[in-house]
């Protein structure tokens, strides 16, 4: 019996609830108008200690006058592999080959960075569209206090590589990297003499390639953005 009464009490409070519900016209619905927003922060983070190890909840730690004691954007020495085939991203352009049919791939090798942005807003605005009416769009709102943060964004290298199969074979899984190189020298009798020279320590174990990129600093930017179709004329039975 027992049982029986309490579901019937909550029968009784869902159908009471319910019937609190009206239906909104598409009019009433258009009519509507409300307040509201919300403040956002937003990270991206590559390859990073602080992409890899889930416990770090900042990307640094501040001492009391906001200067960095410990930062967590630096390279994970795990992440890349023993061979540093895991932190790349190769294209093939146009499935170019060479004369021998091998494919050739642009590789960017040691990707890595993070970006990182405090706060930003997202709200509604209203903004006249071509037709000199009234329309609603989404505002997006920037602080010059809070600015995006740009940490060992970039790559180590980048080079051209060439296959001969696929998977290990292919340009892409080239590991090979700067140790030592071969001089030539001219004795006094005239013979040519191969010298075989360690690579300076700058470039040596580094993988082979011919240009590098890493940003670091604060982009700072104070404004907001309004997102809306110029177009829209706020028919009800128009999608804007």
């Amino acid at each position: 019996m027992l049982k029986q009464m309490t579901l019937f009490a909550l029968l009784s409070a869902v159908l009471t609830a319910h019937a609190g519900l009206e239906a909104m016209s598409p009019q009433e619905l258009k009519d509507t108008v409300g307040q509201g927003g919300a403040d956002l922060s937003w990270t991206l983070s590559l390859n990073h200690l602080y992409a890899t190890d889930m416990t770090k909840n900042s990307i640094s730690i501040l001492d009391a006058n906001g200067k960095p004691t410990s930062v967590f954007y630096s390279l994970d020495p795990t992440v890349c592999g023993t061979e540093k085939q895991l932190c790349r991203l190769a294209i093939a352009p146009n499935n170019h080959v060479d004369a021998l049919g091998n494919k050739r791939w642009l590789v960017f090798k040691g990707i890595q960075g993070t970006l990182q942005i405090d706060q930003f807003s997202i709200d509604a605005v209203t903004v006249g569209n071509s037709h000199n009416e009234a329309q609603t769009a989404m505002q997006v709102t920037f602080y010059d206090n809070k600015p995006l943060k740009i940490r060992n964004l970039g790559f180590s290298t980048v080079g051209v590589e060439t296959g001969t199969g696929t998977g290990a074979n292919e340009g892409y899984a080239n590991t090979s990297t700067y140790s030592t190189y071969t001089a030539k020298t001219i004795q006094d009798d005239g013979t040519i003499t191969d010298i075989v020279t360690n690579v300076p320590t700058f470039d040596r174990n580094t993988e082979k390639g011919f240009l590098g990129l890493n940003m670091h600093g604060n982009l700072h930017m104070s404004g907001n953005l309004k997102i809306f179709s110029y177009n829209c004329t706020g028919g009800v039975n128009i999608r804007c």
